[in-house]
C-alpha cells in the first residue's frame, strides 16, 4: 500500500468507535498521524491501545459542538503530532 498521507496530521472527531474508528485506520495505514477526539474517555483509551501500535496516535476527550475542545484538539495536533 502507498503511504500517500507520510507525515501528514489529521484530526478525527468521533474517532473511538464506528465510521470515526475506520477512518483512523485508514488514515494510519496511509502513513498519517492521527489525533482521535470524541465524548467516551474509554472507548478513546481502547482505540489508542489497538491504534498506536500502527502509528502515532493521540486523544482528547471533547465534543466536536464545542468550539474550544476543538482548537485545543487541533493544537494538540500540531504540537504533539510534529
Amino acid at each position: 500500500m502507498t503511504r500517500t498521507l507520510e507525515g501528514k496530521r489529521a484530526l478525527v472527531t468521533g474517532g473511538a468507535k464506528g465510521i470515526g474508528y475506520g477512518i483512523a485506520e485508514a488514515l494510519l495505514a496511509h502513513g498519517a498521524h492521527v489525533a482521535l477526539l470524541g465524548r467516551d474517555e474509554a472507548a478513546l483509551a481502547a482505540a489508542f491501545r489497538a491504534l498506536s501500535p500502527r502509528g502515532r496516535v493521540i486523544t482528547g476527550v471533547g465534543d466536536v459542538t464545542d468550539r474550544a475542545a476543538i482548537e485545543a484538539a487541533m493544537d494538540a495536533a500540531k504540537a504533539e503530532l510534529s
